[in-house]
């Protein structure tokens, strides 16, 4: 496709809220406080105000305070806005192992700007820093703009631990933090670079439009990633209707981090996501690959034939 140099409506509306989206960050000073600090305190009571109305009442909640003393936080995190704390977030030993995530919280103005994601960040550096091989985090499943969140970053549910083992209404959830560790993160954002290096690693042409291909993503049924050491090794990208049918429509892996069951797991994840589904379809345009789609459970479709408009 000849590229003319020019962009089309949503390119441009996507690079504004993308600008817009870094000034804001470039705003955010995220810093170290105690756990008594005045603005962590006011911040943690607004967080609990925020789940009583959430969850139906302070009475509800009451089981689960024991777990929030501030003064068992080894660290904490505050974000500030130009000096006015905006959000926070705190880590606690749980083992030698592993550390848990507690009080992440972000006022409400302040939402939808990734400022929950830069605490996050700082948390999950800092846990690293201390040596620690996981995280875990107890939240609940009802709370779906937290857990959208932590699965950006790489959480999975988990087996609810501890305390919250007979807790049905709580939601575990845990990543790993080892240098040899896949994340997978569902709605990660990408830096147009990182995607183009994915795709050229495996020929693909339409790596050279990233920016198109990200602006898709935002429109796509699911976008999962896989990350080792914080460089993108895998993605699947799905396409539906909302209900009958679901088409891959990308699936690929850098050859430096195949033979991990990347791919696999990546396609295990979309098969979970829309197992309600009464159609999963993919075009499988290397015959050696059909085996492995074969063991994952799909089936050749007699009589089709694949065709397309190919501009690229």
């Amino acid at each position: 496709m000849e590229d003319t140099g020019m962009e089309d409506t949503g390119m441009k509306n996507k690079r504004r809220k993308d600008n817009k989206m870094r000034e804001d960050r470039m705003r955010i000073e995220i810093r170290e406080v105690s756990h008594d600090s005045g603005d962590f305190l006011m911040l943690c009571q607004e967080l609990d105000s925020f789940l009583n109305v959430a969850i139906g009442g302070e009475e509800k909640r009451e089981k689960y305070k024991k777990f929030n003393h501030t003064d068992t936080m080894d660290f904490v995190a505050a974000a500030f806005d130009q000096g006015e704390p905006v959000g926070c977030g705190a880590l606690r030993r749980y083992s030698e192992e592993e550390a848990e995530i507690k009080r992440v919280f972000v006022r409400e103005k302040y939402r939808g700007k990734n400022i929950g994601g830069l605490i996050l960040e700082s948390l999950i550096d800092r846990a690293k820093e201390l040596g620690f091989q996981r995280l875990i985090l107890e939240t609940g499943a009802f709370l779906e703009a937290s857990v959208c969140l932590y699965q950006r970053y790489g959480f999975e549910k988990i087996e609810n631990y501890g305390a919250y083992k007979d807790m049905d209404e709580s939601l575990c959830m845990g990543r790993e933090l080892g240098a040899d560790a896949v994340i997978y993160c569902i709605g990660k954002r990408m830096e147009a670079d990182e995607l183009r290096e994915l795709y050229e690693s495996v020929g693909w042409k339409s790596g050279k439009y990233a920016d198109r291909l990200l602006q898709s993503f935002e429109k796509a049924g699911m976008v999962m990633s896989a990350w080792c050491d914080d460089r993108l090794a895998g993605l699947v990208e799905v396409l539906d209707d909302g209900g009958v049918t679901a088409y891959v429509h990308y699936l690929l892996v850098n050859p430096l981090y195949q033979g991990k069951g990347i791919g696999a797991r990546l396609m295990e994840a979309v098969k979970e996501q829309y197992r309600d589904y009464l159609y999963i379809v993919l075009s499988c345009e290397q015959k050696g690959t059909i085996p492995f789609y074969e063991k994952l459970g799909f089936s050749v479709i007699e009589g089709s034939t694949p065709m397309q408009i190919n501009r690229l």
